[in-house]
């Protein structure tokens, strides 16, 4: 077999899984970002200080039950490194909500934009169907 060297412009014909497929990017890693920063902003959490004093609750809940969660199964060590996990806990929830909320609304413009092309197909080839 004789081996052929695409051109350019050939090679940019080639098809990309990427243009048809839903690709998480680090543009939509940053977009959701931006939006949990936002989120922190709303809640009146601009530094270390206002997060712990504005969610202490949520915090001493987190805490607890990480601690009590960790030295179940580690015993000592699993108390202090759980304790220390949960003053990241409500952070760590917030940016949960805020990231599946991010690619729950990535999906949906992807369902949405094959849904309308699958409307608009069916709506051109109606014309040409017997029934």
């Amino acid at each position: 077999m004789a081996y052929c060297k695409i051109s350019g412009k050939a090679q940019q014909r080639r098809f990309h899984p990427s243009q048809v497929l839903p690709i998480w990017t680090t543009t939509h890693t940053d977009t959701v970002t931006l939006a949990f920063q936002a989120v922190l902003y709303r809640l009146g959490i601009t530094d270390t200080a206002s997060y712990f004093q504005k969610l202490r609750i949520p915090i001493a809940i987190g805490v607890v039950v990480c601690a009590v969660a960790g030295s179940i199964k580690y015993g000592i060590t699993g108390f202090f490194v759980g304790g220390l996990l949960g003053m990241l806990a409500p952070a760590a929830v917030l940016w949960m909500g805020v990231m599946l909320v991010g690619i729950a609304i990535f999906l949906a413009i992807y369902c949405l934009a094959w849904a309308a092309i699958w409307a608009i197909l069916c709506w051109l080839i109606s014309d040409f169907l017997p029934f």
